[in-house]
């Protein structure tokens, strides 16, 4: 019933004008054929659209591709007007289609365009990288396409390099960052409307030995048999000749070495090279001074610990909550500079964070942790060999005490077993280091076995025993959890002159004292770094000036194992 309904309709305006035709006059009617529109555009998906014609005659309309594009009648107020409605089915096609309405009436033609957008094409070739090099690589992607796609990369260490907009065929290039951890699989995927193509990626671990860099920091701090401070040189404020030694030569290097050292730690100021307050850029003629320092020690197979000391005091004189925000951005600026400019460095170079940070409670403690997270995120971020150097992060004051009870989990890294800790050794300090009596305590001249009986300048306290017992603690909360402890400062460095008869007790003293340290460091698995400003070698001439000191050290080296 419906269908008989619509021809009629359909035929009303062609009867309609055909009997106006006939009763005004005798003329044959002039056929009028005129379409609303003559191209009609579909989207990839099709659907329908109506078609409207001005008329005086019946009219025959007819799709050229009826298989995909259709015509029918469809209903129309209007006497004049005849209406039709378009359908045409999605394209399966990659490409755009068009086809042509045919529209005829007496001896009139007309016809109206339809085209149809391509359905959404996507290739990408190929579809699996296996065995990227771990060390990192650029790979590309060939994609071939007739759409705006959108790419993800669904694995951070994954990065596109180029962006373009979308073409019919082009490349897209990706950086796979260096893995230095197990080996990996990520995913890239390339979407268009309701297409998506996933390209695999599966990346082997880096062969760490082909960079210098393959020892994790248990076996490197093995590695390290004796370490010496070149101290009041690169960290002397006002410039490295300002605390009375001369400018470093390579040639002191190499005599240290020939002592039977093999590792420097170098302390080293910065915030008086600032040469950029808003930026904390560092001035590049101290960046290169440093580097050439960094130089000698590699050069001659020793190792080297490259620090930012108390340096003014900046960092470690303000480990507080109101100073944290300020800090962090400033020894992220440093540290990203210093890195970059040694990242070139092998396995022979360290990095410490800070020197002795001046905490004693739990709230300056989360104030330092903060200071070394962010230390050891701006140093990997630099890349390279940085991305897996050993890096060392310090304790409370560096003091032992301190460190068994607030210093907690070590900070987070992105490589596996490569921190260390640092803790300092001058215990007691009225033996090791205190130049005149004070209200708290008397100057020390003899310790251990050549104490003097009835002197009261015997040393009260930091016995041999109380010594083991807190290097165990070290041992226990990190040596045993796989986390080498460097001892970065230690020694009994003030002499005592004009003692008489007593001068050689004192001078034994020192001589056991230093050996005692260095050998029980290396048997609790803590790597010893002697203090020294140039009072046991002459910086000029090398020459051994102290031979207690260098000898207790020398014999502690030899006699200490390290436990692992």
């Amino acid at each position: 019933m419906n269908f008989i309904k619509t021809i009629i309709i359909f035929l009303l305006p062609a009867i309609f004008v055909g009997m106006t035709a006939c009763s005004g006059s005798d003329d044959p009617v002039t056929p009028e054929i005129v379409p609303a529109k003559t191209e009609i555009a579909f989207s990839r998906t099709g659907g329908s659209e109506t078609l409207s014609v001005k008329s005086n005659v019946p009219l025959e309309v007819k799709s050229n591709d009826e298989s995909w594009c259709r015509v029918v009648p469809a209903s129309s107020t209007s006497d004049a007007v005849y209406k039709f409605t378009v359908t045409l089915d999605a394209n399966p096609e990659t490409s755009d289609r068009s086809t042509t309405i045919t529209i005829k009436g007496g001896n009139i033609t007309q016809t109206v365009n339809v085209v149809q957008t391509a359905a959404d094409g996507l290739i990408v070739t190929p579809t699996l990288f296996d065995e990227v090099a771990g060390e990192g690589a650029q790979i590309e992607v060939k994609l071939t396409t007739n759409g705006a796609v959108k790419i993800t990369t669904n694995d951070s260490w994954i990065t596109q390099v180029t962006s373009r907009a979308a073409m019919t065929e082009q490349t897209v290039t990706f950086n796979v960052a260096a893995n230095y951890r197990d080996p990996r699989t990520g995913s890239i995927s390339f979407t268009l409307g309701e297409l998506t193509e996933t390209v695999t990626v599966k990346q082997v671990k880096a062969n760490l030995s082909d960079i210098g860099m393959e020892s994790d920091a248990l076996i490197l701090a093995a590695k390290m048999y004796a370490g010496w401070n070149i101290g009041n040189t690169l960290e002397a404020i006002g410039g490295e000749t300002a605390w009375g030694n001369p400018k470093l030569a390579e040639a002191y290097i190499r005599k240290i070495k020939d002592f039977g050292f093999n590792a420097i730690r170098i302390p080293c100021a910065w915030n008086q090279y600032i040469e950029d307050a808003e930026t904390y850029k560092i001035e590049d003629s101290w960046l290169d001074r440093v580097n050439e320092v960094v130089g000698y020690c590699v050069a001659n197979d020793m190792y080297a610990i490259v620090n930012i000391h108390w340096d003014g005091g900046w960092l470690e004189n303000n480990c507080t909550p109101d100073k944290q925000e300020e800090n962090n951005r400033k020894q992220h600026a440093l540290w990203t500079q210093i890195a970059g400019k040694l990242n070139h460095y092998d396995e022979h170079l360290l990095f410490a964070g800070t020197n002795e940070p001046n905490v004693d409670n739990a709230q300056k403690m989360v104030v330092l942790k903060s200071y070394l997270q962010t230390f050891i995120d701006a140093v990997r971020a630099t890349g390279g060999n940085n991305a897996v150097r050993n890096l060392i992060v310090q304790g409370p004051n560096t003091d032992i005490d301190m460190t068994d009870k607030l210093f907690g989990d070590m900070p987070t890294d992105v490589v596996d077993n490569r921190l260390m800790l640092e803790v300092h050794y001058y215990n007691p300090w009225t033996f090791c280091g205190l130049e005149k009596d004070e209200s708290w305590g008397k100057m020390a001249y003899f310790w251990g076995a050549h104490a003097v009986s009835g002197s009261d300048r015997n040393a009260t306290s930091g016995d041999e025993a109380e010594m083991k017992s807190l290097f165990a603690r070290m041992k226990t909360k990190f040596v045993d959890k796989g986390i080498p402890v460097i001892l970065g400062e230690y020694g009994a460095i003030t002499m005592r002159t004009g003692l008489g008869d007593l001068q050689e007790a004192h001078n034994k003293s020192r001589n056991l004292y230093d050996e005692t340290v260095t050998r029980e460091a290396k048997n609790h698995g803590m790597v010893p770094f002697y203090w020294e400003t140039g009072g046991v070698v002459n910086r000029n001439t090398g020459a051994i000036k102290d031979n207690y000191a260098m000898d207790g050290i020398v014999k502690g080296a030899r006699e200490g194992k390290y436990p692992f």
